[in-house]
């Protein structure tokens, strides 16, 4: 089962350089599609995906400007209010 990641969370995972337990959450869904995948790209792929993990999760942190899920919500109903 794979937990969800609020921005504090994702925060504490950054604070605390505890990236092997993120990882190890999206593993069972890297192992599943490395089954279609050549065995010879496996191992390949699984390290750029990580990458890919950790870059986008990075960002997520850095990203202050980014609204949460309620402010998104909220700017979206006042958009619609205002047309």
């Amino acid at each position: 089962m794979c937990r969800i990641y609020s921005t504090e969370k994702l925060d504490s995972i950054y604070d605390d350089k505890n990236w092997e337990e993120l990882l190890m959450d999206f593993q069972p869904k890297i192992n599943y599609n490395l089954l279609k995948v050549p065995v010879h790209e496996r191992d390949d792929l699984e390290q750029e995906i990580k990458l890919k993990i950790i870059e986008k999760v990075n960002m997520l942190i850095k990203d202050e400007n980014a609204p949460g899920f309620w402010e998104f919500l909220a700017m979206q109903q006042n958009t619609n209010q205002m047309t």
